[in-house]
């Protein structure tokens, strides 16, 4: 019997040792888990227990371990959730239409010099000249306005003749003679004051024959560094971004035609006391009543524009500046490598109000059939384009083919199937804050 109860007296002491010792080791862990501080503002503060950060006196806080919170999750699973987890559970859903829509493609360009309309004045006699009342580039000129004074033989030996056929009653030769001195620059009433007065003038003065401003294109050709182009020639850019955003402008690249650089307000390289000889070329006029709208367009954007069709030219600038001009020229060809082809359409401008190197956007609206979605609904992601389509309780990201684009609809093909439900604002899912529309500039 004594055998007995010192055994179960030791089993007990046992057990009683096994079960403080748990005690302990719960206890030690426990503590050991909580006992670590840090200072919120200052995490190299670490200390054993609540207390002040020695810095910033704020109060300490525990120290959690980053195990506890698992590893992090780079997935798409983590940015696109099911809708209860965003709150977006109740966003409308739309499908695909088939029919047709109203489609606005918008273009680029920029006013240019229409060339056909640039002239040259050129001395008709040889001689000297006396006086110059057309001194600077880019000067307005009008058409019989006086331009010069010049001294010449021969215009005083027509004069001569002239006077001498008059005194001989040669009424044949004396018409005769008029032509000749209209053809070297003489205007009628000149003739006249000579057959009225009787003498010959030494100086005589030379009046424009075309309006437009005063430039020497030769010289500025030859002055642009790098230039190939003709006068009043349009070339691509080499620093043209081919990249622009279709979904935001639903054109082509932003790539537009240079304008030839022509100097203002220096003086002209003649002179007075300049001796010129017949047929020299003294400046060019330039005449601005007519200008060009010039834009460019991809190889799949050709088939749209047809020579003498209307497009809707407005300025960027202006909001109220627009008009409507037939295409007149679609460039046939290719310059500089680039895959781009220019077309351009012809813009009275009368009133001047179109100015050389403006920038313009060129428009024009035709119907398309396809199959349609809102343009809200389309995400683009660089070069490719996604829906949200409606799988159960949660909304999948799936990639889209667009055929085309207008201001409200984006043509899908048939990338989705037409009972397909799809989001009708794809940005709201990743942005809550983009389905605000803003107006167009």
């Amino acid at each position: 019997m004594k055998r007995i109860l010192k055994g179960s007296i030791g089993v007990f002491l046992l057990l009683g040792f096994l079960l403080l010792g748990c005690d302990q080791d719960k206890k030690a862990s426990s503590e050991s888990k909580a006992q670590t501080y840090t200072c919120p503002m200052h995490p190299e503060i670490l200390q054993n227990g609540p207390g002040t950060c020695p810095i910033c006196k704020m109060d300490l806080v525990p120290l959690h371990s980053t195990a506890a919170h698992g590893p992090a999750d780079d997935s798409l699973n983590a940015l696109v959730k099911p809708t209860n987890e965003l709150v977006i559970s109740g966003i409308k859903t739309v499908r695909p239409e088939k029919g047709s829509r109203t489609a606005e493609m918008s273009l680029k360009g920029v006013i240019n010099y229409n060339t056909n309309n640039w002239k040259s004045v050129s001395a008709r006699v040889s001689g000297r000249i006396e006086r110059l009342y057309v001194k600077y580039s880019f000067e307005q000129v009008r058409k019989g306005q006086k331009i010069m004074d010049i001294y010449s033989p021969d215009l005083a030996n027509a004069q001569q003749e002239l006077l001498f056929l008059k005194n001989n009653s040669e009424l044949i030769l004396l018409e005769s003679a008029k032509k000749k001195l209209l053809f070297l620059g003489f205007t009628q009433s000149q003739i006249d004051q000579v057959l009225r007065s009787g003498k010959i003038s030494p100086t005589v003065s030379v009046y424009s024959p075309y309006s437009g401003y005063v430039a020497e294109l030769a010289l500025n050709a030859a002055a642009s560094s790098g230039s190939s182009a003709q006068a009043g020639g349009t070339r691509i850019s080499s620093s043209s971004s081919a990249g622009m955003n279709e979904m935001n402008s639903g054109g082509s690249a932003d790539v537009v035609p240079t304008v030839q650089s022509i100097s203002t307000g220096q003086a002209l390289q003649i002179r007075e006391g300049q001796y010129v000889t017949a047929g020299q070329k003294l400046f060019d006029l330039i005449n601005t009543e007519q200008v060009w709208a010039e834009f460019f367009a991809r190889p799949d954007q050709l088939q749209e524009f047809k020579r003498g069709m209307k497009v809707s030219v407005r300025s960027l600038d202006i909001a109220e500046q627009n008009s409507d001009v037939q295409v007149d020229l679609i460039q046939p060809y290719y310059r500089e490598g680039v895959n781009y082809s220019l077309i351009r359409a012809n813009l009275p401008n009368s009133n001047r109000a179109w100015k050389v190197g403006q920038l313009i956007s060129v428009s024009k609206q035709s119907k398309a059939d396809g199959n349609w979605v809102p343009r809200t609904a389309v995400l683009q992601l660089g070069k490719k384009y996604v829906v949200f389509i409606r799988r159960n309780s949660a909304f999948v990201p799936v990639y889209i083919q667009v055929n085309k684009l207008t201001d409200e609809w984006v043509d899908i093909g048939n990338s989705l199937g037409p009972d397909q439900e799809i989001a009708i604002n794809a940005w709201f899912l990743v942005d809550t804050e983009s389905f605000i529309k803003a107006e167009r500039l």
